[in-house]
């Protein structure tokens, strides 16, 4: 009962934001629909908003909002913000008057229902941040449930496991206290949000304490030589960085409200948050559909060797993640279904384990990625057509290292050894694969011809969620029919509760992990740890190396938005006074963050593998006394890769404008 309780209300909250954006999108839609039908449609909403025969100084105040989409289909030069009523009879009341005297029935229905519509999405914008913090503590009380948030090691007994839930306990506290002396500083929506961080903080820590009283280990199960090493690798990281940033902000500068005024920077970009879950639950409709098992019927007749099966799926993964804009909402949205199918192919655990964690680090840099928008937003020397121009070339490079790693690294021949009728066998998938990419195709075009806009960075989280609820109940009746041709009776029954539950549980740990990156950058900032960095570092090439060093290191420690924003006011500055190039840099950064994310002690993505894939992990002995290299293949693949890439990336430009200039 409780998990369909918690199941709705995460399911409720994912919808909200897409009723708030598609409100928008069809409020924009009547607009350009209005001015198409009247070309007077500008005067008409007056009209509509005041009454021109009023004998008062009554303003029609018409919103910036309105103003910017007036805009945005021409018709933001007939009508002015305010439109002044006079008392006298001049020339524009008589309009006026005469305008409101003809307008027809239809037209004045039209005009109210899109002014009534403009009304509700501009007062939904007000309340986006509050859905934000309210869909990330449903989405928490999930994590807590489950006991699913990331961390670095799972505790495997119960004194790991008390570890881990009073740590969470503290960390929860912290957080709350701090949000308690925030309240008292702010006014309206920002004050219910510290109520809300308040409550929904004191429901997590009594789940923690709930979870103490039902522990998965009794006492005396699982592994008993605990080492304390092992014990603090199971605090959830999350936990860690509130202990610390609590530190920081309570002892050292006395100032309890510090983390929750960092923690607030998440609400300032609610919007970005609500998409990454939105992709998040994407992907989890996603994993419940057939496509991705179709996608490897076409290859499995040819069998590709495993180790080249992993190098075009991780090439293939770069489409979602350069929709997404981060590789963690991939690994956590795609990553079981592509560790499935790579194991279906014969792919090892740890190459499968490799192709997983690296599934959305090559995509980053194409477009329409949101995190290389946000970079050109922040630095006006740098334009998206730039990035994504260089991004390709980049996206080709890591390709091409991942291709020859992956070749010098192989355990089996490469020799292609197709089915006898393997051409016949792939056509035999492609058409059932059509049919879902023409499904989809079509279902995307009507979404986006409908409401008149255009499918990109801005509108792809709002528009492939209702897509994929499409294309899984169209899914559920295809396989059912087809199971039911091959004689099998037994079919899943499409469960959006188990989707939202399962995407509930990885979005409550995301977040939580990245509001808390967002204080640690607050504390690295606050600190100032950064002009520790001397602002002159000698040559570019010795300035790059330095950098480069520091880039990494943020990538181990914060989410990719939240190490842009930082990257943009600290190190950027020290690469444009020792003559980096602008694009040789932020390149060069979006590579690093990625090779963080790759890399002990953190490596976030590949904690994010294995927090998907947990379920389907076993343990592989055929491993022990095997060379290093094998035995920890997952980590370093990844590693030689992205490093490669990295120095290419990093160096090249400075080295080609050396000897070529």
């Amino acid at each position: 009962m409780w998990r369909k309780i918690v199941s709705w209300a995460v399911l409720f909250f994912l919808f909200v934001p897409l009723v708030q954006s598609g409100s928008q999108l069809v409020q924009a839609r009547l607009l350009g629909l209005g001015g198409s039908i009247w070309p007077n449609y500008a005067m008409i909403r007056n009209v509509c908003v005041a009454d021109p025969n009023a004998n008062t100084d009554a303003k029609a105040e018409v919103s910036q909002a309105d103003m910017d989409a007036l805009d945005d289909i021409g018709l933001g030069d007939t009508v002015p913000k305010t439109a002044q009523v006079p008392t006298g009879p001049t020339e524009t009341q008589l309009e006026l008057e005469k305008l409101a005297g003809s307008l027809t029935l239809g037209q004045k229905v039209y005009c109210g229902f899109e002014r009534r519509l403009s009304w509700i999405t501009i007062s939904a914008i007000d309340y986006i941040p509050m859905t934000m913090v309210v869909l990330l503590l449903v989405a928490g009380t999930v994590s807590t449930t489950r006991r699913y948030h990331i961390a670095l090691r799972n505790p495997e007994n119960s004194k790991e496991e008390k570890i881990t839930e009073w740590s969470q306990v503290i960390a929860n506290l912290v957080i709350l206290v701090s949000a308690a002396f925030m309240y008292p500083l702010q006014k309206g929506v920002e004050a219910q949000i510290q109520v809300l961080w308040v409550l929904g903080l004191a429901l997590l820590s009594g789940l923690n304490i709930l979870n103490l009283k039902n522990p998965v280990f009794k006492d005396g199960e699982g592994k008993q030589n605990t080492k304390l090493s092992n014990a603090l690798l199971c605090i959830p990281l999350y936990a860690w960085m509130a202990i610390v940033c609590g530190l920081y902000f309570f002892l050292l500068e006395h100032h309890p409200a510090g983390l929750a005024i960092y923690l607030q920077k998440l609400t300032a970009h609610a919007s970005l948050y609500i998409q990454i879950g939105l992709y998040v639950w994407t992907g989890i409709l996603l994993r419940d559909t057939s496509l991705g098992r179709r996608f490897f019927d076409l290859l499995n007749p040819w069998k590709l060797p495993s180790e080249l099966m992993a190098v075009v799926v991780v090439v293939v993964a770069a489409l979602p993640t350069a929709y997404s804009g981060a590789s963690g909402i991939v690994v956590l949205a795609l990553g079981a279904t592509i560790f499935k199918e790579l194991r279906r192919a014969g792919a090892s655990q740890e190459r499968a384990l490799a192709a997983t964690a690296m599934s959305g680090s090559l995509g980053v840099v194409l477009p329409p990625c949101l995190l290389v928008v946000i970079v050109a937003s922040l630095n006006l020397e740098v334009t998206t057509d730039e990035l994504f121009y260089w991004g390709w070339r980049v996206f080709a490079l890591s390709t091409t290292f991942f291709l020859i790693v992956s070749w010098f690294s192989r355990t089996e021949s490469w020799k292609i050894r197709p089915e006898q009728d393997a051409f016949a066998k792939s056509l035999k998938a492609l058409k059932s694969f059509s049919v879902y990419l023409v499904i989809s195709v079509t279902i995307v075009l009507a979404i986006v011809l409908a409401l008149g806009t255009h499918f990109d960075e801005r509108t792809a989280p709002y528009i492939l969620p209702i897509a994929m609820l499409a294309l899984l109940f169209i899914d559920y009746r295809i396989s059912k029919k087809e199971k039911l041709e091959k004689g099998e009776t037994h079919t899943e029954e499409v469960e959006l509760s188990r989707t939202s539950y399962d995407a509930g549980s990885h979005l409550g740990a995301l977040l939580l992990l990245m509001g808390m990156s967002a204080s640690m950058g607050g504390v690295f900032e606050r600190s100032e740890v950064i002009n520790l960095f001397p602002t002159h570092l000698g040559s570019p090439f010795s300035a790059m190396l330095i950098l480069t060093f520091a880039l990494v290191i943020i990538g181990m420690l914060m989410d990719p938005y939240g190490a842009v924003i930082l990257v943009s006011v600290t190190l950027y500055p020290i690469a444009k006074v020792n003559g980096i190039h602008p694009l040789n840099f932020w390149m060069t950064a979006l590579v690093s963050f990625e090779l963080g994310y790759l890399t002990p002690p953190v490596a976030l993505n590949h904690l994010l593998t294995k927090h998907v894939v947990r379920e389907q992990l076993i343990e592989d002995k055929s491993l022990e006394g095997k060379s290093f290299f094998a035995r920890h293949e997952h980590i370093v693949i990844p590693i030689i890769v992205l490093t490669l890439t990295l120095l290419v990336t990093a160096f090249g430009p400075i080295l080609y404008s050396k000897y070529a200039g």
